[in-house]
């Protein structure tokens, strides 16, 4: 005889889908009666044969017609066999088998998937021998299913054994290139952002995915990460100005502008000329912003003229007036 198979579900995290995982599942299978040890009745008391169907276990219908119809004996239910009258178990009542609360430990491997089974031999229900005609007759019991649900992970996806993970990048990364850290599922690595990266670039690095259960040699998939650039949605006055500026120079036509720089550079051109007396050492510890201003506008080009000349002319040694030559009559 074999007993009757059990299923439970068991959730689990992403992470323990990964790694794998002992989990300690509580169940509540058939076990033998230790009372009647399995048998169905109390001490002393022996099964007869059931006088309905003479041990038969079915009974014979005679029809109209003389056709015959045979049907399972209700008294004996099948088994040929009669328990006297209050000779049952008092702990199993006749069945053989008792519930019984049991903790089953499950080990989860590695690279299990959502919905998946595990099958535990021999951790289901005991057979109820109590109801069998030949209790000593051998017996097995069936088996433990475990039903796998594997919670999703606010960072990482899934894709069979590979893994999938979208990573942010910094706008000024994307276009000058750089290194971010990213997860993975052994912890945090640097990778590397190419210039010019943009939304939806992708990276692959291998072994860094999910256990392949399907392989002998323990392999693992790759963690393919996808690049999305972070766009600011507000810009302060002076990143406006620097994006700008650097659309200007990138010859971009189709962008924005409300800084109006050309207007600046108007007034830049037409304002008046320096001090006298100002020199490029005074405009040392201004700011960047000022600082790249002026550059690009060419304001301050003619100080370092003004002070190489100046330079220059304080090298020379002032000349001698030169003495009128000519003969004079005394």
């Amino acid at each position: 005889m074999v007993g009757e198979n059990i299923e439970v579900q068991s959730n689990i995290s992403f992470m323990d889908a990964a790694k794998g995982v002992q989990k300690d599942i509580v169940v509540t299978p058939l076990v033998q009666c230790k009372t009647c040890t399995g048998n169905g009745l109390k001490k002393g008391i022996t099964r007869s044969q059931c006088k309905t169907c003479d041990g038969t276990g079915t009974r014979v219908h005679f029809v109209q017609g003389g056709f015959q119809m045979a049907s399972t004996c209700s008294t004996c239910g099948g088994t040929g066999v009669q328990i006297p009258k209050n000779g049952e178990c008092g702990t199993c009542r006749g069945n053989g088998a008792v519930r019984e609360r049991r903790t089953v430990t499950v080990d989860i491997p590695g690279g299990v998937e959502d919905g998946m089974r595990l099958r535990v031999m021999g951790e289901g229900d005991y057979p109820p021998t109590g109801q069998s005609a030949n209790p000593k007759a051998r017996t097995e019991k069936g088996d433990l299913y475990v039903f796998i649900r594997v919670s999703p992970d606010s960072k990482f996806q899934r894709n069979g054994s590979d893994v999938l993970y979208t990573a942010s990048v910094p706008l000024t990364t994307a276009v000058l290139g750089g290194e971010i850290k990213i997860p993975t599922l052994d912890g945090e690595v640097k990778v590397k952002v190419a210039t010019g990266t943009g939304t939806g670039d992708k990276i692959t690095l291998p072994g860094k995915g999910m256990k392949q259960l399907s392989s002998r040699r323990g392999n693992n998939g790759d963690l393919r990460v996808e690049f999305k650039v972070q766009m600011p949605k507000y810009l302060s006055v002076n990143q406006r100005t620097i994006v700008e500026m650097l659309a200007d120079e990138m010859g971009d036509k189709s962008a924005k502008r409300i800084m109006n720089l050309n207007q600046f550079r108007n007034q830049d051109t037409s304002a008046e000329p320096p001090k006298p007396g100002q020199s490029a050492e005074d405009h040392k510890n201004e700011g960047f912003l000022k600082n790249m201003w002026h550059s690009m506008t060419g304001q301050h080009d003619n100080l370092g003229k003004e002070e190489d000349s100046g330079k220059n002319e304080q090298g020379r040694e002032p000349e001698e007036p030169k003495k009128a030559s000519g003969s004079g009559s005394g």
